[in-house]
């Protein structure tokens, strides 16, 4: 066959896949799960496109190019991978099985009701729930199973039985305890195919970045940097208000290092004030007052308070969000909303509305008491007698919940991460350094000037500062929290924002552009990050999340979002200045970024895979947000097959391309969450 014919039957399937995919997740949206899956995951068609495509690709790979080592071996994987998933797909059972503590059972239901019978039968013998110390928040489910010899398995969150062939996970159990519900898979060889094709994809990966007379070498080899950058001050602002009574700062602060139970665990009051007055006001401090204060304005003073006008957008009114407003501000006027007091030898924290159990009647009176005459001693003025009070509530905490306390390293950290964690002087700074430079850069390139070496070093120390406060931040919530700062929006933006000033910081010299770029992209997350994480709550980690592949799913996938942003935004610089030379050099730029973008997206998608298939059995679902990272991954894929396509070779092309591109990723991250839903949405 003619090239132009394997060329067409390749990628001409490949795209029409794609097609078919969007159609697909927008499909399950309106007309449900099992129609979009008989319409096209499972239709035959479907699956045959994937065949036309892998093996006329593979011809055509042969006869192009089939001396390059590894971007045969990349291809050949992928037809691995496509074998193992054929397989799986023919072959493998699935279906749950509800055990009752003490009752054998050895049928496993599947999805569409078909009953399976096993060679074996399960007793369940006990289930429990872990919690985080001194919380209610689950921190693992953990099944002891029995088989019919005798010997026992147990089944955790992210640790699998095994037996006979089968694999058991945890999926469900009943209010009582005593009902295990877990989710069964039966996958012979479809797995060790599938993860041979990861592993050999792996290496392809690696050694591609290696390998002589690449389209990624030849084009790190013509790339030139010529782009120019300035610094400009950022103006700090300041608004002033009505003066309203509050606490002095400092005994605010007193008040704001007891510890309160808030959200599922234990931290210091200031986390919950400041959460407050995000959800009330839109922001941390109101008036010049720290969160502290304002809650302290609320609890001794809630008249005077009442007239402060709360942040209510107008889609907001008459809904629950507005009335939730309202109801903090008046919980916390009551006290009702802090819950201080522990009882010893208990996990229960209580407030002062709170009904108790049976208590001496000092200690009772002490709970119930406590908060109001705090309110009555601030309301005199005598702050002495206040932080007196404040003392013997910390005693009485530290007293009775010592065994279950964060450490004080782990509060500080909180306390530093909460007065730090919302950018928005630093994103200012960075969208404003980084809309400048932009725009300068594609003058300057067009005039082909470079950049001043001292400007560029100014810029870069500009650069590191951001870079260390973003370390900072992650840091210690990371540290705060006991978990990687890798789950939820406000992580994901700080994230990227992370590693966008990490690249133009170490890479300024050899691609000045980076730093244009790179501040544009670091502002703008930081801003999404202010805007999504309003409130960016400390949690105990899900349990199903407690696995070290998450981190590295989640850190690859970003640095390949973060990569492709940077794409984009070169895309429409490219668009913006004149000269061919100009463009063409932004285009090989792109080049050198795109492909290890494609291969971390590439790498991070199918290693978020085997998580899924440790964490419940299934290493693919063609769950929207896993279809739209496939999705994202072929789209791009295309814009590394220069040689292949003519039109990428073009930099005019090449730049539309990677900027409508980028509306995959888009997708797959807000997308998939605003729109379109599925087990893997969050915000």
């Amino acid at each position: 066959m003619k090239n132009r014919s394997l060329k067409l039957l390749s990628f001409g399937s490949m795209a029409v896949i794609i097609v078919a995919m969007v159609a697909a997740t927008f499909v399950e949206k309106t007309r449900g799960t099992d129609f979009s899956f008989s319409l096209v995951y499972y239709n035959p068609a479907f699956i045959a496109l994937w065949g036309v495509a892998a093996v006329f690709g593979l011809i055509l790979l042969f006869k192009t190019n089939g001396k390059a080592v590894f971007t045969l071996l990349l291809h050949c994987s992928m037809a691995v991978m496509l074998i193992g998933a054929l397989v799986t797909h023919l072959f493998s059972q699935e279906g749950m099985i509800s055990l009752v503590r003490g009752v054998p059972n050895g049928t496993v239901i599947t999805d569409s009701g078909k009953h399976i019978e096993l060679p074996f039968t399960l007793t369940l013998r006990e289930f429990e729930i872990e919690r985080y110390p001194g919380s209610m928040a689950p921190s693992d489910y953990r099944s002891l199973v029995a088989l019919d010899d005798g010997s026992e398995i147990e089944i955790s969150m992210n640790n699998i039985g095994k037996h006979m062939g089968w694999r058991m996970y945890q999926a469900d159990y009943e209010d009582d305890l005593q009902t295990s519900v877990l989710a069964m898979s039966k996958d012979v060889w479809g797995v060790g195919i599938t993860y041979t094709g990861y592993l050999l994809l792996l290496i392809a990966m690696l050694g591609f970045f290696f390998q002589k007379d690449s389209q990624w070498r030849t084009a790190l080899r013509k790339l030139t940097a010529t782009v120019a950058l300035v610094l400009m001050p950022l103006l700090a602002q300041a608004a002033g208000s009505a003066q309203r009574p509050v606490a002095p700062k400092e005994v605010a602060k007193e008040i704001g290092e007891l510890y309160v139970y808030y959200n599922d665990r234990i931290c210091p009051l200031q986390t919950q004030a400041r959460d407050y007055s995000l959800k009330a006001y839109g922001k941390a401090s109101v008036d010049g007052y720290t969160a502290e204060q304002v809650m302290t304005g609320w609890l001794f003073w809630p008249d005077e308070w009442q007239d402060r006008p709360l942040k209510i957008k107008a889609k907001e009114k008459g809904t629950s969000k507005e009335k939730e407003k309202y109801s903090i501000r008046a919980d916390a006027a009551s006290g009702a909303a802090f819950k201080l007091f522990p009882l010893e030898g208990s996990v229960r924290w209580y407030g002062c509305e709170d009904q108790l159990p049976e208590l001496e009647p000092g200690e009772a009176a002490f709970i119930r008491g406590s908060l109001g005459l705090l309110r009555e001693e601030a309301r005199s003025g005598n702050w002495a007698e206040v932080s007196r009070i404040v003392s013997q509530i910390k005693k009485y905490q530290e007293k009775n919940a010592a065994a279950v306390l964060p450490s004080a390293a782990r509060i500080k950290a909180e306390r530093a991460y909460n007065a730090i964690c919302l950018p928005k002087v630093q994103f200012m700074l960075s969208i404003t350094i980084g809309i400048i430079m932009f725009v300068l850069s594609g003058i300057w390139l067009s005039r082909g000037k470079k950049t001043p070496a001292k400007l560029a070093s100014a810029l870069a120390v500009v650069s590191w500062l951001l870079f260390a406060y973003l370390t900072a931040v992650l840091a210690l919530r990371w540290f705060a929290s006991g978990h990687a700062p890798f789950t939820g929006s406000y992580c994901v933006m700080m994230l990227i924002a992370w590693i966008s000033t990490l690249a133009m910081s170490l890479l300024y010299k050899k691609m000045p552009l980076l730093q244009p770029l790179g501040f544009l992209l670091a502002g703008f997350t930081m801003l999404m990050a202010t805007m999504s994480g309003a409130n960016p709550r400390l949690t105990h980690l899900m349990p199903v999340l407690q696995s070290p592949l998450l981190s590295i799913h989640v850190l690859s996938m970003m640095i390949s979002y973060t990569l492709l942003g940077l794409v984009m935004l070169n895309g429409i610089l490219g668009l913006i200045v004149k000269g061919d030379e100009a463009r063409t050099s932004l285009m090989n730029l792109s080049k050198v970024i795109v492909t290890p973008a494609v291969f971390l997206l590439t790498f991070g998608t199918f290693l978020g895979a085997v998580w899924a298939n440790i964490s419940w059995g299934s290493y693919w679902a063609w769950d929207p947000k896993e279809t739209w990272a496939l999705i994202t991954m072929l789209v791009y894929a295309f814009s590394i097959h220069g040689r292949s396509i003519k039109a990428f070779r073009t930099p005019t092309f090449y730049h539309i391309y990677t900027i409508v591109a980028f509306l995959s990723v888009l997708i797959t991250y807000f997308g998939v969450n605003l729109i379109l839903g599925g087990m893997h949405s969050y915000v």
